[in-house]
């Protein structure tokens, strides 16, 4: 990961000197160009302008490499998952595998809002859910775009009968960029444990979609829940049954 140019993309502000000179250069150059005379000398300063343009966007990544560096480290999610919980596909059958994804926006992280009008943070999330018939296992990567030594798995295997539900919380996220102050809604993605605490708390890209997985995460973890509380019911029915059969076995002998 280019930690370098992604630390420029988080810490500048506003148009740089050098990008400026570019443009200026490229003004005069297209000034000049309606000029027969000066036709040469347009061409050579539009031709400067965007060299330096280019040298000055070299040294900083943009929103665009950001979202990239994203997609690299997501994209083998699944696979290490799978290897992180011993898991194979037939034991995926209650419920298809779930990708939860966000900026992680916090007092510690730097803040950037993009030219293309996106919050980024320094500091990235990214969850993918694993159904079983008893649990589910939680495969979470947290790393930085601008320190290699943060990139770490987190996450645990839960059985569903200790999870109460999962939900959607919008706290507000307030930053102080000195003339300016930035307000917006930080949505996360939380799964509650059956204690009250959180075994799951991340910001996300909210949609529909997260509305929906926690729709679908509260019905399996109220339905298997249910037939696990069945199952160690009839175990223990059973087990009670063949201690009262052996007693009465034991009675009849005496």
């Amino acid at each position: 990961m280019e930690t370098k140019r992604n630390l420029k993309y988080f810490t500048s502000k506003g148009i740089s000197p050098i990008t400026l000179i570019g443009l200026a250069l490229m003004v005069v150059g297209l000034v000049l160009c309606f000029s027969h005379s000066t036709r040469l000398f347009g061409v050579l300063g539009l031709v400067a302008g965007l060299g330096v343009m280019i040298f000055a966007g070299g040294g900083k990544a943009s929103g665009d490499d950001i979202e990239y560096q994203v997609g690299e480290k997501m994209k083998d999610m699944r696979e290490r998952g799978m290897i992180r919980f011993e898991l194979f596909e037939k034991s995926l059958k209650f419920l298809e595998p779930m990708t939860f994804r966000g900026y992680q926006f916090d007092e510690n992280v730097y803040y950037k809002k993009g030219s293309d009008g996106k919050n980024r943070t320094s500091e990235f999330n990214a969850v993918m859910l694993f159904f079983t018939a008893d649990k589910m296992h939680i495969h979470q990567r947290h790393f930085s775009f601008i320190d290699d030594m943060i990139d770490e798995e987190l996450g645990g295997t839960f059985r569903y009968v200790d999870l109460d539900h999962a939900e959607v919380r919008d706290p507000m996220f307030e930053r102080d960029l000195g003339k300016r102050v930035v307000k917006f809604r930080d949505y996360h993605f939380v799964i509650v444990g059956k204690d009250g605490s959180d075994v799951l708390d991340v910001s996300v890209e909210y949609g529909a979609d997260v509305d929906k997985a926690c729709d679908d995460i509260n019905r399996i973890i109220d339905i298997r829940s249910k037939a696990f509380i069945e199952k160690m019911e009839r175990v223990e029915a059973e087990r009670k049954a063949r201690k009262e059969a052996e007693a009465a076995a034991a009675a009849a002998k005496n």
